[in-house]
Parts: structure tokens; sequence; C-alpha cells
């Protein structure tokens, strides 16, 4: 199985839901790029390292990144291994003592952890040939999947919302599950929104 490592090319809302594209470390501007819809929380969770932003106390990753290093282990990569049904798979590869340990994850969780761990991500090249898209500077695509049933998806066709309506379900979906952290940053994506409109 070959491995292509890859890196975060963006992260934006889109029509359906926000996205996160991959594409490979050592690409060009123009090279395909993988997007994974996923949810505002998750999403919430790989913006705020990229952004430097620290919670004043541990969220479910950091807890992680805590809990992993006390039991004697280290993250070694992340793979995105597999799509079945249009949604993507993937293994958190954790080094135990003389141990290698997989542990099946959502890209998303996945990716979260690689960034804390600052440790590499990778993507099958099937993945790659299979869900891989060209897109020109500041497109996004106009179709896609969200993470209601905690998939996470590459673009398929369905109905679609408003960028507007997005952020409010997120917005309801952060307060729901007390994330007020998130909350307060798609409320503000909101006021942003409405303002530029």
């Amino acid at each position: 199985m070959e491995l292509i490592e890859v890196k975060i090319s963006d992260i934006t809302l889109t029509n359906v839901g926000f996205a996160v594209f991959l594409k490979p470390k050592d690409s060009r501007p123009d090279s395909k790029v993988v997007p994974i819809f996923i949810g505002p929380l998750e999403t919430h969770a790989i913006t705020s390292i990229l952004d430097g932003v620290s919670p004043p106390r541990p969220m479910t990753h950091d807890l992680m990144m805590l809990i992993i290093p006390s039991l004697g282990g280290k993250i070694i990569k992340v793979t995105i291994d597999e799509i079945i049904d249009n949604t993507f798979f993937a293994k958190i590869t954790i080094r135990k003592d003389e141990e290698l340990l997989l542990i099946d994850a959502r890209p998303s969780d996945s990716i979260a952890l690689a960034l804390r761990a600052e440790a590499p991500i990778y993507i099958t090249s099937s993945i790659f040939e299979e869900a891989g898209v060209f897109m020109k500077d500041g497109e996004i695509p106009q179709d896609g999947s969200t993470e209601e049933s905690s998939s996470e998806s590459y673009p398929k066709s369905q109905n679609s919302k408003t960028p507007l309506e997005v952020l409010e379900d997120s917005l309801h979906a952060a307060i729901k599950a007390e994330d007020y952290e998130a909350a307060a940053k798609i409320r503000d994506q909101i006021k942003r929104f409405v303002e530029n409109s």
C-alpha cells in the first residue's frame, strides 16, 4: 500500500459544511487535493491548534495528548486508509515500547491529534486517486456531505444549504454539545458573514 504524506492546504466553509483539504506535502500549487467534510466541533479542534489557541481547560484532543504519553505511548503517524460508501476511515499509529498499536479513528480526530503530536499525516495513493480533485485558487466544492452521522465524506450530490444556514446549524450543534468556545467562534463567523453579505 503506497502512502502519500499530506498537509492541510485549507479549511473552509462550503455550502454544505466545513471541509478540510489535504494535498501532498511536496506538491505544486495546482496539485490535486482531497476534501473531507467534517463537523463544526471537529473543525474547531483542528483550527485551534493551527491558530495556536490554547483553551483554558484541555479539550478532548488535548486531554488525549496528556493521556497517551502518560501510558507510555507516542503517536507516530496517522493514515487515512479507506473509503466505504463515500466515508473516510483512518488509523492512528501509536508506539508503546516496541509495539505498534493501530487505532481506528475518524480522519478529523486523527488530524487533530497528529497536529498536536507533530506527527505526519498520510493518505493511501488509491484514496488520493479516487477522492482527489483539481481546484483553482479560491474554488470550493458546491456539493458534498456533512458529518451528520459521524461520517466524514467527500463531495457527493445532495440537497445543499446556504453558508449562513450551515453556520447556524453549526452554532446549534456547538451549544447542544456545550462547547461554548466553538459556539463563540461560530457566532463571530455568522456576524462577519452577515456584515459582508
